[in-house]
């Protein structure tokens, strides 16, 4: 594993509302045979958890451990049913994939998805991530 600069730009859409954060923090890389695992410490509602977002051929993972749990799996056209842990309750939520685009060059790289959420069987947000690295 490699210490990474890691920057994640967040965008979610619904009920016709726009919201978007940002997060750079350091974090690790391991390169895979066809893709890549970034891992990272969350920070604000997110602390006391440990986020790991692997990228694998066609598929996203994003699974977080600890405080919250998040075990989402991202694929294009594809719908999966996941996982969604707070401290005030369980979710089962449904996402559907749009894309997947992964660039990489050198020392850098950038993934960036995107995907619907669904809860009781009804359309509740539209998601978009960025998430650059660069490795030390």
């Amino acid at each position: 594993m490699k210490n990474a600069y890691i920057t994640i730009k967040d965008r979610h859409m619904m009920d016709g509302e726009t919201e978007e954060s940002c997060l750079t923090t350091v974090g690790k890389y391991e390169r895979l045979r066809d893709g890549f695992v970034l891992s990272y410490d969350e920070v604000g509602d997110f602390s006391g958890s440990i986020t790991e977002i692997s990228y694998k051929g066609k598929q996203v993972l994003l699974n977080r451990q600890g405080r919250n749990v998040a075990k989402l799996i991202i694929e294009k056209d594809k719908r999966y049913n996941c996982l969604y842990r707070t401290e005030y309750a369980d979710l089962m939520l449904g996402v559907i994939g749009k894309s997947i685009n992964s660039e990489a060059s050198g020392n850098e790289g950038k993934l960036t998805f995107s995907y619907l959420l669904d809860f009781n069987a009804g359309y509740s947000s539209s998601n978009e991530l960025t998430v650059s690295y660069r490795l030390e």
